[in-house]
């Protein structure tokens, strides 16, 4: 089995949009909760046993993204958080399509449904605007590579502060940079030579700019394409982004230098390099 990664800035994106499409302006009826759900409220990360009746007949008034989180507000003022999502949300015209297994499914007013099958985790929090505001993760979301307020200007200056920490784990800071996770870190520092346990103090500055352009890239690219083809969207379809360092590091060769790709362990996750061109 290949490393366990969650949806990151392209598939949210592209999720949101499809559940703009499909399910805005919809009332979820009834909300089942599947035997393997209760290791998410165990966790924390589910509330929908004690909050879920909340939102059940009252409208989606709007459904938005923002780096690794949708948030799905209703007529009522609540929100629903979908977030740090490792797993599949699955769309479903008809009761007979619905999977056996699932951790979370959700019933709207026309019959159709949404459920959520989980790899490892995801937050699934029903939670007032100031709750949402006062939560430690979703109420603290820095922009995105794609958001206007992600210049090279704040990208420097935000990097700067971590001077003496590891570029890898400063990119993965969603309070500052939103919607990256591992495995689009992994392809970035890869396309930038960067070696992951570089720290920023020792980037020049023409690394750092082409770091930036190589993000911004990067994450347009991905987005165009729907996401990585190791990730499922709203109807199973999987996106068209390749990824250029992964878990298949042993069968993989640099495109720039032919040099074996390695695997090595940062911030305990793990990094996929090219050992000549990304120097430490």
């Amino acid at each position: 089995m290949g490393d366990t990664v969650g949806l990151e800035l392209p598939e949210i994106i592209n999720l949101a949009d499809q559940m703009d499409e499909k399910i805005n302006n919809k009332s979820i009826t009834e909300i089942l909760l599947g035997e393997r759900s209760k290791s998410l409220i165990k966790q924390g990360m589910c509330n929908l046993d004690r909050r879920g009746d909340e939102i059940l007949n009252t409208r989606i008034k709007s459904i938005k993204s923002r780096g690794k989180w949708i948030f799905l507000e209703f007529e009522n003022g609540l929100f629903l958080l979908l977030g740090e999502i490792i797993g599949k949300f699955h769309y479903h015209e008809y009761e007979k399509d619905l999977p056996t297994n699932y951790h979370v499914l959700f019933q709207f007013n026309d019959g159709t449904f949404l459920t959520f099958q989980s790899s490892l985790y995801a937050f699934l929090l029903v939670l007032t605007e100031q709750q949402l505001q006062d939560h430690k993760y979703a109420g603290n979301i820095g922009p995105s590579p794609v958001d206007e307020e992600f210049t090279y200007h704040y990208f420097d200056d935000f990097i700067s502060k971590y001077n003496n920490r590891a570029i890898k784990g400063v990119l993965n800071l969603q309070g500052e940079l939103s919607g990256l996770g591992n495995a689009y870190i992994n392809d970035i520092l890869y396309k930038a030579k960067i070696h992951p346990k570089s720290k920023i103090s020792a980037l020049t500055d023409d690394q750092k700019n082409e770091l930036y352009n190589i993000i911004t890239e990067t994450m347009n690219t991905a987005i165009d394409k729907s996401g990585s083809v190791k990730e499922e969207d709203l109807f199973g379809k999987k996106g068209n982004y390749v990824r250029l360092a992964d878990e298949n590091v042993k069968k993989l060769k640099c495109e720039r230098c032919g040099s074996q790709m390695e695997k090595i362990n940062v911030l305990g996750s793990s990094s996929y390099i090219c050992p000549r061109c990304q120097k430490l």
